[in-house]
């Protein structure tokens, strides 16, 4: 049962592939009730079957948490009338459709918001309302590419190399839950919805920027651009046996851990430029010679942030892992035991949690009509018309 601090708001759910569903299930952690509306085919990751179990995929289960699901086709003006009329009873709409495609199909925030001025419609595309790409298709790899997300990542190579995982994806269902919370804190204040647009570039933009265009801050640009750092973060250090990540950003932290280390000599060098590049050096050639658990012991011993760099071989049986539970191990009645990550906020009162399995196909059609007041005997008509499942 729901008792986190959306418990109680209804979202209508029309997305599919990763930005909205993880959007959506965010706000199912939060409590919410989500209904996963989906194509008589399905969501489009059901049909990544690998990894899988009994032709049941994980890529659709990690994604797909915390709601219920219902099959509708739009294609039909019967499904579309039942998309208008779940909307009517929702407090928020999410979709992800390549702009347009709503409108066109009389589910669009115009026509939702005549039957419920209170909703709060969220639309997740690719690019923002004005230019030449606002109606064109976008994936994660686009996104990646023209943020800037790929030339950052590049390395020492400079070859543009993306991040491998959907972060744009991701960056953007993020964006849309913030947007979501916010604008639905507004409607209970103020009695009236509104229309959110989620652009994925600006959603990236957002998560890449800060740091990395610190050069480009200042007007013009051209003095400070070449000041712009090539990688914020220290990549990690080889050791006899894996590698460890480290990061002494002051200069108090650096002086303890070269002295743990037994080089404190390195940090002597007049030029603060080189005196970094003579510790890195040093570092990359010291750590080789001895096991990551020697060297994790000497960073905790100088109070340095640091620590193992993980596979999920590792990862998964790390104590710090299985202390706080971050993970959980749930029953699927086809695919047996699956594991998923839980949601990334604690609440001391209203816990964000896994509380419901992602839905079967359609598992929960007849479930949400008989709630929207749909006699049997209409929903049979409805199936047999293959408007629903």
């Amino acid at each position: 049962m729901a008792d986190g601090p959306l418990a109680g708001f209804r979202v209508l759910d029309l997305t599919q592939a990763v930005s909205g569903p993880f959007c959506t299930m965010m706000l199912g952690d939060l409590g919410a009730d989500v209904i996963k509306v989906e194509a008589p085919t399905g969501d489009t990751a059901r049909l990544i079957t690998k990894p899988g179990r009994n032709k049941v995929g994980a890529y659709f289960l990690m994604f797909n948490r915390n709601k219920r699901g219902i099959v509708i086709d739009v294609r039909k003006d019967r499904g579309r009338d039942l998309i208008r009329r779940l909307a009517a009873r929702s407090d928020a709409l999410v979709e992800n459709n390549r702009p347009g495609v709503a409108d066109r199909l009389g589910i669009g925030y115009a026509d939702i918001r005549k039957i419920n001025p209170r909703i709060v419609y969220c639309a997740i595309h690719g690019f923002g309302p004005n230019g030449p790409l606002a109606n064109a298709p976008a994936y994660d790899p686009v996104i990646q590419g023209f943020t800037g997300m790929a030339t950052v990542q590049g390395g020492p190579t400079g070859n543009p190399t993306a991040v491998k995982m959907v972060i744009a994806d991701k960056a953007s269902g993020f964006t849309a839950a913030i947007g979501v919370v916010a604008a639905l804190h507004a409607a209970r204040s103020r009695g009236v919805g509104q229309y959110l647009r989620v652009p994925m570039v600006e959603a990236m933009f957002n998560l890449l920027a800060n740091d990395t265009m610190v050069g480009y801050a200042f007007m013009p640009p051209d003095e400070f651009k070449h000041q712009t750092p090539k990688n914020g973060s220290l990549d990690p250090f080889r050791t006899k046996d894996g590698y460890v990540a480290i990061a002494p950003y002051s200069d108090e932290q650096w002086q303890r851990l070269l002295t743990a280390i037994g080089h404190p000599e390195w940090w002597e060098v007049e030029n603060r430029r080189e005196r970094l590049r003579t510790c890195l050096r040093g570092i990359a050639k010291l750590f080789p010679e001895r096991e990551s658990a020697y060297w994790l012991k000497k960073i905790e011993e100088a109070d340095c942030p640091g620590g193992p760099v993980h596979s999920y071989d590792t990862l998964l049986n790390d104590p710090e892992v299985i202390a706080n539970e971050s993970f959980t191990v749930w029953e699927h009645p086809q695919a047996g035991q699956v594991r998923t990550v839980n949601p990334g906020m604690r609440f001391s009162e209203t816990p964000a949690k896994f509380w419901r399995r992602p839905p079967g196909l359609g598992e929960h059609t007849e479930e949400v009509l008989r709630e929207l007041g749909l006699p049997r005997n209409e929903i049979e008509e409805l199936r047999a018309d293959k408007v629903i499942n």
